[in-house]
């Protein structure tokens, strides 16, 4: 049987050298972080969680936006480079104040040459 993505073409493979047995420390192995910053949701928990966990380790900032700010401190506390943002991506308000926020406080302007 032949898969097809949505647009209903076929998907090719891309030759990246991962596999589905690739961990997400495999994939980041020998790429430095430092300086950047990262927005990851729900990355408190599962998926998000070890996303988080690896980003932190090669070096980024990451913010993670979350609905249960408690639950996540909990899930957190342990990794260095992590910044906590109550979200509700139910809710446009609380989407338009993450994103006022993020904007006031991490975009940084490139330096002038």
């Amino acid at each position: 049987m032949r898969q097809v993505n949505y647009q209903g073409a076929l998907q090719q493979p891309v030759d990246s050298g991962f596999t589905a047995k690739s961990t997400a420390s495999d994939v980041i192995l020998g790429v430095d972080l430092t300086g950047k910053i990262a927005i990851v949701t729900g990355g408190n928990t599962g998926i998000g969680l070890e996303t988080t966990k690896t980003l932190a380790a090669a070096g980024a900032t990451v913010i993670v936006a979350a609905r249960d700010i408690q639950k996540a401190r909990r899930n957190l506390e342990y990794i260095p480079n992590v910044e906590l943002e109550a979200v509700e991506l139910a809710n446009p308000a609380s989407i338009d104040a993450f994103a006022v926020f993020q904007t006031r406080y991490h975009v940084r302007t490139p330096h002038a040459h």
